[in-house]
């Protein structure tokens, strides 16, 4: 086979080489079916309505198409209405023409017999549906035409009685509007306001304001979170002092029930419930704090005592419940739990003086050092031992011989316990001397045995070098 062969120039498609040519449109094929016939004079009828002027005319007969063809002249050059381009052209030399009328998509397959395809049929029905549901348009030139109809307002049937209104709907601020209404929650995350909190319980723990702690959560604008306020401040009191423990106390009591709600302070002590071995593992007295707290609250008015009798509250408590229902049934209850953290609770300065002569009236009777050193420790009050010297050196000249040697063995021992520093026993040494007057019209040997106490704490090393007592 020569390879010229396969070089030539292959022959352009054309009408005579390609054949007959699908048309489904019948664009440029002569009408001479009735049906399309037909279908033309409708077009040609709508287009004459159309073109009319509102003003109305005689509308002028339709063509007779049926009696006369289109004329040869309006014709492509190639019968079946295409055109042909010359000879060796390289590109498709057959177009379609568009036609002057259109063919309903309906009595189409399209394509797939069907299968597949938008129901035309349904959406015009749904079309002619939705257009009778719709309001009719005003034309003025309706004989039923009322221009006083497109000024009336909007209007609601309603029954008697009813107002017309936006229903309640939740976590919606009502006095906001549109475009400025927006859902209202807690602005801070359970794990912001907690950091928060924590700062601001130890703030409150330094200074001991309780309304400026309600007025910095007040401004978190968090109050689904007010029960964290409750469990917190519970849980920091466990590693804390007896003072801490009783502001805790007085904040919940102060705090209800503007602050807080009973069912805010009830689930705090619930979740408190929830981490009661967790706790325990920190703080082995920890149970015992809770057992006061819930106390405290019953008493104080803060919980109702059927809260202690709820059955959910008793299996989540446990034997913190049943230890706070024992403290309740105690005789002169309400006064006991009203000092149930001891004297360290920074109650005013005449209690703490009545706690001292107690546990020093008690320490010689029973000259138990121990005992003694754990309730000068309850007291919590190291700025004030000067004033459990005096009292003590008092004690020890209104009391038996003896007594001023065990004084100063007591002094001696608080002393090596860390609880007592040089600075408050001089101070309180020191005082004494000043008042040493006083104290000589009710025990004439007041002098000598202020001095003997003074001379065996300076032997064993409590008041260090060179102490001198003040000159009147």
């Amino acid at each position: 086979v020569k390879m010229s062969g396969l070089l030539e120039k292959r022959s352009d498609v054309t009408i005579s080489t390609l054949g007959p040519v699908h048309n489904p449109s019948g664009a440029g094929v002569p009408a001479t079916s009735s049906f399309v016939k037909a279908k033309v004079a409708r077009e040609l009828a709508k287009k004459a309505a159309a073109s009319l002027p509102p003003g109305g005319g005689a509308p002028s007969s339709s063509p007779n198409v049926g009696s006369s063809a289109p004329s040869s002249s309006s014709l492509p050059d190639q019968p079946g209405g295409r055109q042909q381009k010359k000879e060796g052209s390289s590109r498709r030399n057959i177009t379609r023409k568009k036609s002057d009328f259109v063919v309903e998509s309906t009595h189409k397959k399209q394509g797939g017999h069907g299968k597949s395809s938008w129901n035309l049929r349904s959406t015009v029905i749904s079309d002619a549906h939705s257009s009778l549901l719709a309001a009719p348009a005003l034309d003025p030139r309706d004989p039923n035409y009322d221009s006083e109809d497109e000024n009336l307002p909007g209007y609601v049937l309603t029954s008697d009685g009813f107002t017309a209104a936006s229903p309640p709907r939740n976590s919606y601020d009502p006095n906001l509007r549109a475009p400025y209404v927006t859902a209202m929650g807690p602005s801070l995350t359970l794990s912001e306001f907690k950091i928060r909190l924590g700062a601001a319980l130890r703030e409150y723990f330094e200074e001991g304001d309780a309304d400026e702690l309600r007025t910095c959560v007040d401004e978190w604008e968090c109050p689904e979170f007010k029960w964290v306020v409750v469990k917190k401040s519970v849980e920091m009191s466990f590693d804390r002092g007896d003072r801490e423990r009783e502001l805790v106390s007085r904040l919940l009591s102060s705090s209800y029930p503007s602050f807080l709600s009973t069912d805010a302070v009830g689930k705090g002590f619930e979740r408190l419930f929830e981490h009661t071995d967790s706790y325990a593992l920190d703080v082995p007295a920890a149970q015992g704090y809770m057992t006061a707290f819930l106390a405290r609250a019953v008493v104080d008015e803060v919980l109702p005592p059927s809260f202690l009798t709820d059955p959910l509250v008793k299996s989540l408590g446990g034997g913190v419940v049943t230890d706070a229902v024992r403290l309740l049934s105690r005789e002169h209850c309400s006064v006991r739990l009203e000092k149930v953290w001891g004297p360290g609770d920074g109650r005013p300065v005449a209690d703490l003086k009545v706690a001292m002569d107690q546990l020093l009236k008690e320490f010689l009777l029973s000259r138990e050092l121990d005992e003694a050193l754990c309730c000068v420790r309850e007291l919590n009050s190291p700025h004030f031992h000067h004033e459990l010297v005096k009292r003590g050196v008092k004690a020890a000249m209104d009391g038996s011989p003896g007594d001023g040697d065990a004084m100063a063995a007591l002094f001696k021992f608080l002393s090596d316990a860390d609880a007592l520093s040089p600075v408050q026993l001089r101070k309180g040494f020191d005082r004494c001397h000043s008042l040493l007057d006083d104290f000589t019209l009710d025990v004439p040997t007041a002098p000598q045995m202020l001095r003997g106490i003074v001379d065996s704490c300076e032997r064993q090393g409590c008041l260090g070098e060179g102490y001198a007592p003040p000159a009147n």
